[in-house]
């Protein structure tokens, strides 16, 4: 339950990462600043097609409840992120983040992590409990972002969900995508609030796709393993610039092993240090 207190102490914690990423983030409330966002999304996700969203539907969306934020450094917008309402399939209000870009230059400096930070203050000020969003389950950090660092749960996957799009960064592979469930005050996201170590250890547990040589390898696991084991390739972003042949490779590999597992109950229970998914068919 979204209480006054919790809404305070989520403002403390946000507060907290942007200081610990030496950031200021803030609300884009005009047509100008909403601007400064369009401007990451098309220089992250550029395309021929001009714009990723066009700036009077955004301003519709911003004057309607909608989250757009951004991220300045020394008065530099190096971020930022855009959220809407959403309902889920038990008909639950919650808030769904489409999209949370940093620019290049600034990456791997807990930027993109005290943006989500901001975003759940915002969403538990607002009266949400919940947000979502999809990420590539192929993508290692953003993986380690939202399990580690985040504390979500993940229990849907969706083969190819956008259709093919048409920025730089996606082109060409099918856009597999799985679901993060950010439950705002469940136990794990306030542990991940607190910085507990919240990577699993894989001992034990079978391995049903290694990495051998970063190369995809699939095993036969037990018929009655509750837990197994599924491997990243270390960069996959990179990967499809250098062997797009081993990329493919890899997106049908987790695909087969993940999708059917997914959407028959299992989950995602979290990421151990080694790079690999622990994918469990106990109850959370």
């Amino acid at each position: 339950m979204i209480t006054p207190e919790s809404i305070a102490q989520a403002h403390k914690d946000a507060k907290r990462r942007s200081d610990d990423a030496q950031v200021t983030i803030r609300i884009l409330a005009t047509v100008e600043e909403q601007d400064f966002a369009r401007q990451i999304f098309d220089e992250v996700w550029p395309t021929d097609e001009g714009t990723q969203i066009t700036s009077n539907l955004l301003q519709a969306m911003v004057h309607n409840g909608t989250y757009v934020s951004g991220v300045f450094v020394h008065g530099e917008v190096v971020a930022a992120a855009f959220a809407f309402p959403g309902i889920d399939s038990k008909k639950h209000l919650h808030l769904h983040s489409h999209m949370a870009a940093v620019k290049e230059k600034y990456r791997n400096r807990n930027i993109g992590s005290a943006l989500k930070w901001h975003q759940r203050a915002w969403a538990l000020e607002n009266g949400y409990e919940t947000i979502t969003w999809t990420f590539d389950p192929l993508v290692r950090r953003n993986a380690r972002l939202n399990l580690v660092k985040l504390g979500v749960q993940v229990f849907e996957y969706f083969s190819d969900f956008y259709g093919d799009l048409p920025d730089a960064l996606n082109a060409g592979d099918p856009t597999d995508r799985v679901i993060a469930k950010w439950s705002l005050l469940s136990n794990r996201v306030i542990e991940a609030a607190r910085n507990l170590n919240l990577e699993i250890p894989l001992d034990g547990i079978p391995v049903a796709l290694a990495n051998v040589f970063e190369e995809p390898v699939r095993h036969d696991v037990p018929a009655n393993a509750e837990k197994v084991a599924i491997y990243l390739p270390k960069d996959i972003i990179e990967l499809r610039s250098t062997d797009s042949d081993s990329a493919s490779d890899w997106r049908l590999a987790l695909r087969a092993e993940l999708e059917s597992r997914l959407n028959s109950g299992w989950h995602i229970a979290g990421l151990a240090k080694q790079g690999a998914y622990v994918v469990s068919k106990e109850a959370m």
